[in-house]
């Protein structure tokens, strides 16, 4: 998820990743019927037999809306009989394009959602996508509450702790394998270290709402192999939050994180911090933050140094795989509408074999769009070094699921953060903290 600090404060994460979040939304100025060049055209000739299909596809990331566009021009080079209608939000709109056309009387045939929408507001939208031959290239096709694929992951994202190489590499005299902070006291020393190098404040933790609760707080629930069943027991009262220890274990390193010893803003926590806190670690004023891949769009601005991702440790054993992997899943999703006519259908489910299989899609996907891919088959690699890192993580086996995709992030946004928010200012306390979860969560029963 790809994002600026604006879209993030007025999206809020009605994710989210952007996810994080990111809100939906509004239609691409030249979001009009995306035609191939004359060039492109006649390389194709489509068979007279063939009856010509219509479609929309609608795309939620603003920012790339001018590539949506070209890719529906470039697979309709490659596939005649289909025209391709392209559709993109405006960044930062609050108003779905899904909604918005819906809402016309247009049938959008392949609709990119967020997981979590997927699962609550969307939940009957999508066909079942299990059987689709690119299943076979990825572990991330997203499933419903039955077990079936109907989403089909567009963006990989990932989040952690953003460090600045240059920065941890002089404190410890060398290079640095980020999974060799595999503990909490291993982060504590390199953060002694970091500061015995002579800076001040190794962290600049910044504590908006979407971060310290969508994410960080969301952590916990990767203790299981699927986070879902833990929100479930939630939901039923039959999970101790207060008691359980890898819940703990993250707030025991956002203390270390948060506190007055490491933290630039620690005298003070809460604030806008989200611009200052990637000015410091990009100029190399401090060495690490909490965020995700798409917080390069800030670093890059202010310096040309290399990033990359340490993974947030939660206890001190090294063995446990919480403490070894970032983490990273699909925030955007590809759904094809049921109510779509069947010919629509198979003509959106040949867009999504287009990214995958097709030299064309491929390159739209990464090269054009700077989107981690989530198919194994695809051979280029993103040259954002925060997307690079989460892509090396993937192939190294060294990610485990995006976290916010198991609740509804803008709830959790907007109404477990300021509890978190209370935490981190001592004016609340863990015990608190965990019951103000738990009140919310079974609200939701």
């Amino acid at each position: 998820m790809k994002k600026t600090f604006a879209s993030l404060l007025i999206a809020s994460l009605a994710f989210g990743l952007a996810a994080c979040g990111g809100s939906k939304t509004a239609e691409s100025p030249d979001a009009s019927s995306a035609a191939p060049s004359s060039s492109a055209s006649s390389s194709a000739s489509a068979s007279p037999d063939q009856e010509k299909v219509k479609i929309i596809i609608t795309n939620g990331k603003g920012e790339i809306a001018s590539q949506w566009t070209q890719a529906a021009k470039d697979f309709m080079a490659a596939n005649p009989n289909i025209e391709v209608v392209a559709q993109s939000q405006a960044v930062g709109d609050t108003l779905s394009i899904l909604d918005k056309l819906t809402a016309s009387g247009e049938v959008v045939t392949v609709a990119m959602l967020e997981p979590s929408a997927v699962l609550n507001k969307y939940k009957d939208f999508g066909i079942d996508l299990s059987g689709e031959k690119w299943n076979e290239e990825t572990k991330d096709g997203f499933k419903n509450e039955q077990g079936q694929v109907v989403g089909f992951p567009f963006a990989i994202e990932g989040f952690g702790l953003v460090y600045n190489k240059k920065v941890v590499e002089k404190a410890v005299g060398g290079t640095f394998d980020p999974f060799s902070i595999n503990t909490r006291d291993k982060l504590k020393e390199l953060l002694d270290k970091i500061k015995a190098s002579g800076v001040k404040y190794p962290v600049a933790y910044q504590t908006e709402a979407w971060s310290v609760s969508n994410h960080y707080s969301t952590q916990f629930l990767n203790q299981v192999a699927d986070g879902s069943t833990i929100v479930s027991q939630l939901k039923e009262g039959k999970f101790d939050l207060a008691g359980n220890a890898a819940w703990n274990g993250y707030y025991d390193t956002m203390d270390l994180l948060a506190s007055k010893d490491y933290n630039k803003y620690g005298e003070r926590p809460l604030g806008q911090y989200y611009d200052d806190a990637h000015l410091s670690v990009g100029k190399g004023e401090s060495a690490m933050l909490f965020n995700g891949n798409w917080a390069f769009d800030s670093l890059k601005a202010v310096a040309g140094d290399s990033f990359g991702f340490i993974p947030v440790p939660n206890d001190n054993n090294p063995d446990n795989p919480l403490n070894n992997k970032i983490v990273a899943g699909p925030t955007q999703i590809l759904a094809i509408n049921k109510n779509a006519t069947p010919a629509q259908q198979e003509a959106g489910k040949k867009f999504l074999n287009w990214l995958v299989y097709d030299k064309a899609g491929q390159d739209f996907l990464v090269n054009k769009s700077q989107i981690i891919s989530a198919f194994k088959n695809n051979p280029n690699k993103v040259t954002n070094p925060l997307g690079a890192a989460i892509a090396d993580a993937i192939a190294q086996g060294k990610t485990m699921p995006f976290s916010t995709n198991y609740v509804v992030a803008d709830d959790w946004f907007k109404i477990i953060g300021p509890d978190v928010q209370k935490y981190i200012v001592k004016k609340e306390s863990r015990a608190d903290l965990a019951k103000a979860i738990q009140t919310y969560c079974t609200s939701k029963k």
